[in-house]
């Protein structure tokens, strides 16, 4: 019972964020001149089409969307093939898989992804921060589950 009520929690928080994520990329790439910052030119709303992958490396468009869905899966069969799952675990990969399915969705329908949240000097969007957050958060259970044996 525990097991279903983390990944409904789970599945649930990061379905939140992944329409939040599409919501505001919506937002993002109708108002494609709107830009507002809260303290220029470091933080604030940006549109930017992403036409690499992470960090704006360049890769070819159909290469991304061949490794994107086999990553996505391989993560799914990795997680599931592991024997000591936490809570973290659950929310850790469903917020990975939220941000990539969230990014692939823009390479399937636009060929970029569409990035909207300046920081420093990137520009990014909540899928990519829910990558970076799962992966650490995952990093950090492993990390805890290590120090329990």
């Amino acid at each position: 019972m525990k097991y279903k009520a983390h990944i409904i929690l789970s599945v649930t928080i990061s379905g939140f964020f992944l329409l939040l994520d599409q919501i505001l990329k919506f937002i993002a790439r109708t108002n494609p001149h709107s830009t507002y910052y809260i303290w220029k030119p470091w933080i604030g709303w940006e549109y930017f089409e992403n036409k690499g992958i992470a960090f704006s490396i360049p890769l070819p468009q159909p290469v991304i969307i061949l490794l994107t869905p086999i990553i996505i899966l391989f993560i799914m069969y990795w997680w599931s093939k592991k024997k000591y799952k936490a809570a973290i675990h659950y929310l850790a990969t469903t917020l990975i898989i939220a941000g990539a399915l969230s990014n692939f969705i823009d390479r399937i329908l636009f060929s970029i992804t569409i990035d909207y949240l300046r920081i420093a000097t990137s520009v990014i969007n909540i899928g990519d921060i829910l990558i970076v957050i799962g992966a650490i958060m995952f990093i950090l259970g492993e990390r805890k589950k290590e120090k329990a044996v």
